[in-house]
């Protein structure tokens, strides 16, 4: 008899484990169907997660946009994740690129990750990486304006600007009613400097351990006694994320009549590269890095490629949707032979406790 009694406890305690297994196989493949089926439906965050982004951005422009928002611009090194994506800061400088999750875009801030207070410049797309697509607008004192030439891409400054330059004028010995054309200071100015470190997104040139530093300051590069100055001998407003790929629009300091400082043009003064950094010419890249992609609407025969896909996209969907109501079915039958009705049948059919 109690052999008997032993047999049937463990055929009880077989079965009810047995049916505890077969339960959590199926919240197991529940859910399994579940996270795919999100995953088809939205395969952006799915997708993003295991993505590479650049670690070194340029966000760059044309003399137009740098004159408005050039100290926005430059190289950025990615410091950290916000909203779920990489996020940026300028290399020597003062601003932030994050991507701002409750407008779906991505924006600019001098102030701290998540500010979207006085932003500047915005990137209107939603992609896992900066550089995904150039879609960017700029504020131009009353209004965000679409620019076509406002890019961010995979770039590292030793890579695009000169570590050794020379600054060089014709008019530099050229004399005007007996008045040289450049006074002591302006042509003191002159000669080869080399990269020491950066500033505001940009290369910050010394002149052979003199005092004198070609520097990035407020949208305008300025040849001066000391970095951080606002003034100095040499000046270019707007300029460039590199000095040499300026090819006008250059002023050297000058006295009028009264005495007075004034900017006077000189055509001639040319910045041009003496060194590339490790003097040695970039190779192509074999690797995958991301590039840049201008933002472009879809042409007709993209369309019909991805027309293809949300068909193929859809019968998956359909598929998965049938193993859905198959599984409930299943547990549907089961339930309802055991004797379920009304809300318990519901309740064991959705496996809800």
């Amino acid at each position: 008899l109690k052999l008997l009694v032993m047999l049937w406890q463990f055929r009880t305690t077989y079965n009810q484990k047995k049916s505890v297994d077969m339960n959590m196989r199926e919240k197991n493949e529940l859910s399994s169907l579940i996270v795919l089926f999100f995953c088809l439906a939205f395969p952006k965050p799915c997708l993003g997660a295991g993505k590479e982004c650049c670690s070194s951005i340029l966000l760059d422009s044309d003399l137009a946009v740098h004159k408005i928002q050039g100290d926005k611009l430059g190289f950025y090194s990615q410091l950290g994740y916000y909203g779920a994506r990489p996020a940026y800061r300028q290399q020597g400088g003062e601003f932030f690129i994050f991507y701002y999750e409750q407008e779906h875009h991505w924006i600019d801030s001098r102030y701290f990750y998540g500010a979207s207070l006085f932003s500047k410049l915005v990137n209107e797309m939603d992609g896992y990486c900066l550089d995904d697509h150039n879609n960017w607008s700029f504020y131009n004192g009353s209004d965000l304006m679409y620019s076509e030439v406002l890019t961010s891409n995979c770039s590292k400054i030793e890579d695009v600007c000169c570590k050794e330059l020379r600054i060089s004028s014709a008019n530099s010995e050229v004399i005007i009613d007996k008045e040289p054309y450049y006074n002591n200071q302006s042509k003191d100015s002159l000669g080869d400097y080399k990269a020491i470190g950066m500033t505001n997104g940009r290369f910050v040139y010394q002149k052979d351990n003199l005092d004198s530093f070609l520097e990035y300051g407020t949208k305008h590069w300025t040849v001066s006694s000391g970095v951080g100055q606002n003034t100095g001998h040499i000046i270019h407003h707007g300029g460039s994320v590199c000095p040499e790929h300026i090819e006008k629009e250059w002023q050297i300091s000058d006295k009028n009549e009264d005495g007075e400082g004034v900017w006077k043009e000189d055509p001639e003064l040319k910045i041009t590269c003496v060194k590339k950094t490790n003097d040695v010419t970039p190779k192509p890249s074999t690797t995958k890095e991301p590039v840049a992609q201008s933002y472009v609407q879809i042409e007709p025969a993209r369309q019909a490629s991805y027309s293809s896909v949300a068909a193929v996209l859809g019968c998956i969907l359909m598929l998965l949707l049938s193993m859905m109501i198959g599984m409930f079915a299943r547990r549907f039958h089961r339930a309802w032979g055991r004797g379920a009705h009304g809300k318990q049948l519901l309740f064991e059919t959705l496996d809800i406790e």
